[in-house]
């Protein structure tokens, strides 16, 4: 748990996630948060059981100007109406907004639709071989023939494409990359003799993925496809075949970004270098920027179910282009689950609020209890006696404001007392020593916000049903639950750790994840209604989570025989020392508190690809299998979403999908793709930042 205000300062009240990493809010909402956080009330001890507001005494007064008091109440204001409209958009503004996608470019858009399945190439063979210098000469020829024969099909593809032309300029344009791909085809021949000699002209064995994606190129140039109730007529051929050919061509500068140039443990040039030097982005950047603009200039005369095809058949290439990434598969330590030595067993425990929601569950809960009071508020107006035991939904808005007020001051005392000593140059053991003990005075502040929530009975009241019915409608990370329900068909063992309400998480995870252990607080009801007694705690402080940790890993390697290979997933201060425990403890997004905190002690934080080539490198020249095992490393992985941990731990994602089920050449078999919901263009142009070098292994180079 990140605090209760951490929690509570996330609810619908404030701005969505996504809203607040804009520089808009950033520095300005955080100064006035700031400025917002002195105590300015508590609880009087006799109000949880009166029940009434009235009851709640000042204690402390405003800190600062009335000025920055109606620039905060303006800024709130502000960002209510933000929130009001996401989440209850009119019809007009549905229009407007619906009218801004269209002028994305179909290009574009083809390529973000497909941004999650280009995620996962991040984390196939061929970049992890090629990043960590592990490729052997065997591997690496194998790759170069099967690339040769890609550039032999680029070839002919074009050039039937061009005899399908009406527009001479478009007829010239698949005419000259025709010629460039011939040159590169040339090129890459010489390179291969003179400077890796290698014999270009030797037979060699074609990979599967390798002849599945030449028949798919050459049957959408020939106009072979199969599409439901719609005629191929000649005149498309060229955007069909374009389409089909772009997420070759995108694929190669977006991941030029991300090779390195391998080097060997003693720091000397490895001799793959030459090949890598050979390419780079620039090499081909305007050519698939050229492509795309003529595949929009031949998309305008398609209809709208024609440039469905499009897409269907963009798809199809992006999977088959995939699995020809894939084709290299021996000596790799990732995907980690198909890993595991048979005396291992996957364990996998993952907070809930925030790690895989992007709200809380204490938010959720809140408007539960507004909504229910407003309910009872409707009831009595009118009536003139007056009801002990009733708040008035206003009076509970003020109550949650001050609890928030109260435990955010606390909360941020306690970070700044653990950020007042001394910081550690490294971690060791020492260290973790001096983390607990501060993690643990955390702990005990924590405890205090949970403890008032229940001891107020704000959430006194509040139905089964309607948690319940919150938990269905949750919306949780984008690949969450996707990754889940996965998983939920391995041999594994899953732990959600929530430090709200277990019916809550519960609700959230079904629809065939009921088989999860889920560890949170146990409501009592009466006749479905909450009394306000828990009668089983969640395991909140650091401490008490640590030592659940423990005890399931423990629990588990006793039932199974095994030794557990632990993944913990977190997000929040509370879980540091879990975190550093776990064999694997990685960080989703990146929370402040956390990273200084961790810093703080001497915790690294890596993006998880960077920590991959690495154990990749490590494992290739010293031969350990057991790069993962073994936790207080010290170290941290950082990811952007639930992709990046999908393809970490379970690789590809083999899920059907039926827009390509609905487009195959007659030659080829149904094959899925990922219907997970991609990350943003954003992040994953941050995550090709923290990939280093501009180096690509392979290129058309249709210039």
């Amino acid at each position: 748990m990140g605090g209760f205000a951490t929690d509570y300062l996330k609810s619908e009240k404030l701005p969505t996630p996504a809203e607040m990493i804009q520089p808009r809010y950033n520095s300005e909402y955080i100064f006035l948060i700031k400025q917002q956080r002195q105590p300015m009330y508590e609880i009087h001890p006799s109000a949880a059981k009166a029940k009434q507001a009235s009851l709640v005494q000042p204690r402390y007064k405003w800190r600062f100007s009335r000025n920055h008091q109606n620039k905060l109440k303006n800024h709130q204001k502000k960002l209510l109406k933000s929130c009001l409209h996401q989440n209850n958009m009119s019809t007009s503004e549905q229009v407007e907004s619906e009218s801004s996608e269209s002028k994305i470019s179909i290009s574009e858009r083809l390529w973000k639709n497909c941004e999650n399945e280009a995620l996962y190439f991040w984390y196939l063979p061929l970049f992890l071989h090629v990043n960590s210098g592990s490729f052997d000469d065997k591997e690496f020829y194998q790759y170069i023939a099967n690339y040769a024969h890609l550039l032999n099909n680029f070839l002919e593809v074009f050039k039937l494409a061009a005899n399908q032309c009406e527009d001479d300029s478009d007829k010239a344009a698949f005419l000259r990359w025709s010629k460039n791909v011939k040159q590169e085809l040339e090129r890459h021949n010489s390179f291969v003799e003179q400077k890796l000699g290698f014999d270009p002209t030797k037979e060699t064995i074609i990979h599967t993925a390798t002849a599945k994606h030449e028949k798919f190129l050459l049957a959408t140039a020939s106009g072979d496809i199969q599409v439901h109730e719609i005629p191929i007529h000649q005149s498309k051929i060229p955007a069909y075949t374009l389409g089909a050919m772009m997420p070759s061509l995108r694929l190669y500068a977006f991941f030029s970004k991300a090779v390195r140039e391998p080097g060997t443990p003693d720091g000397s040039s490895h001799p793959r270098s030459k090949w890598i030097k050979e390419y780079t982005y620039e090499n081909f950047k305007m050519s698939f920027l050229h492509a795309e603009v003529l595949l929009d200039k031949l998309c305008n005369s398609l209809s709208q179910e024609e440039i469905q095809v499009v897409e269907r058949l963009y798809r199809r290439a992006m999977r088959l282009k995939m699995d020809f990434f894939n084709s290299q598969q021996s000596a790799l330590i990732i995907p980690v689950y198909t890993k595991l030595d048979p005396k291992e067993h996957l364990m996998l425990f993952a907070d809930f609020d925030f790690t895989c929601t992007d709200l809380g569950s204490l938010g959720i809960l809140k408007n539960i209890a507004i909504v229910t009071a407003q309910k009872a508020d409707q009831l009595l107006q009118g009536q003139d006696r007056d009801i002990p035991s009733h708040i008035t939904s206003t009076n509970l808005k003020n109550i949650w404001e001050l609890l928030s007020q109260q435990s955010t001051f606390e909360y941020d005392k306690c970070i700044k007392k653990i950020m007042l000593g001394e910081k550690a140059l490294s971690f060791n053991y020492h260290g973790l020593q001096s983390l607990h003990g501060a993690l643990v005075e955390l702990s005990s502040s924590e405890g205090r916000a949970v403890s008032r929530i229940f001891d107020s009975g704000v959430l006194k009241g509040i139905s089964l049903e309607e948690i319940k019915q919150a938990g269905k409608h949750m919306i949780l990370k984008n690949g969450c639950m996707n990754f889940f329900k996965k998983v939920n068909k391995l041999d594994a063992s899953v732990n959600i750790m929530s430090c709200w309400s277990e019916e809550l998480t519960r609700s959230a995870l079904s629809g065939g994840l009921d088989t999860f252990e889920v560890d949170g607080n146990a409501f009592r009801y009466a006749d479905g209604i909450f009394t306000g007694e828990v009668t089983r705690q969640a395991h909140q402080s650091v401490k008490a989570k640590r030592k659940y940790f423990q005890d399931m890993v423990q629990e588990k390697e006793n039932e199974h025989g095994l030794n557990a290979l632990t993944v913990f997933i977190g997000t929040s201060v509370g879980d540091l020392l879990c975190l550093l425990e776990a064999d694997i403890g990685i960080v989703i997004g990146s929370n402040r508190h956390l990273i200084e905190v961790g810093k703080h002690f001497g915790v690294r934080f890596v993006p998880l690809l960077d920590g991959v080539v690495v154990k990749q490198k490590k494992h290739f020249y010293s031969g350990n299998p057991n790069v993962w095992m073994g936790g207080l490393s010290g170290i941290l992985y950082t990811v952007s979403c639930w992709t990046e941990i999908h393809a970490f731990i379970l690789g590809r994602d083999l899920e059907d999908d039926e827009l390509i089920a609905q487009t195959q050449t007659p030659t080829s078999s149904s094959s899925g793709y990922s219907s997970t919901t991609p990350c943003s263009s954003t992040t994953m142009a941050t995550a090709a930042t923290n990939t280093t070098t501009a180096i690509t292994t392979e290129t058309t180079s249709l210039q």
